[in-house]
């Protein structure tokens, strides 16, 4: 068990934990992003990607800047925990805004854990003061758009003709 905070959440299928990510977890997040299908990858990167370890590390690095932090969702399996999505969070000091990105697992999909992983970036960025929050995803990402809908973002254009941008402000 770590030290670090945990906050559990019950999503369909069973408990699952929130919690922030530190630089030990850099094998397990590389593992997770290599279980993502292709389809996954692709609307979480923006892109074909296949360099998880680089990936994991990116993410992780970035928990070295006080204005950025990552999420993962853990869940029990077999004996140790196992991540089934995380999000990202970096505040953009110049545009006084943070900007996330999020996946949840191919099989924990649409049974809540994006909402709570949603939830939980939210309540971490206010926080840490940090009120206009923004993403942007592929115009064909229709989970995403549907999970930043029901999340009260409103939708803009992005500067990517491929993607939208959605923002929100928080309270």
């Amino acid at each position: 068990m770590r030290n670090e905070p945990r906050y559990g959440e019950i999503v369909a299928g069973g408990p699952v934990w929130i919690r922030t990510a530190v630089l030990g977890d850099v094998d397990k997040l590389c593992a997770y992003f290599g279980t993502l299908s292709c389809n996954s990858r692709y609307n979480r990167f923006m892109g074909a990607v296949s360099n998880f370890s680089k990936l994991a590390f990116d993410c992780l690095m970035q928990l070295r800047r006080a204005e950025c932090f990552t999420l993962v969702a853990e869940r029990r399996e077999g004996g140790c925990d196992t991540i089934i999505g995380e999000a990202s969070y970096a505040f953009d000091r110049t545009n006084r805004c943070g900007e996330f990105a999020m996946s949840v697992a191919d099989r924990w999909q649409r049974h809540g854990l994006g909402s709570a992983l949603l939830s939980a970036l939210q309540v971490r960025a206010v926080s840490l003061g940090y009120l206009d929050l923004f993403g942007e995803t592929l115009k064909t990402n229709e989970d995403m758009k549907g999970l930043a809908c029901r999340a009260g973002f409103a939708f803009t254009r992005s500067l990517d003709w491929r993607a939208v941008r959605f923002a929100k402000r928080l309270s």
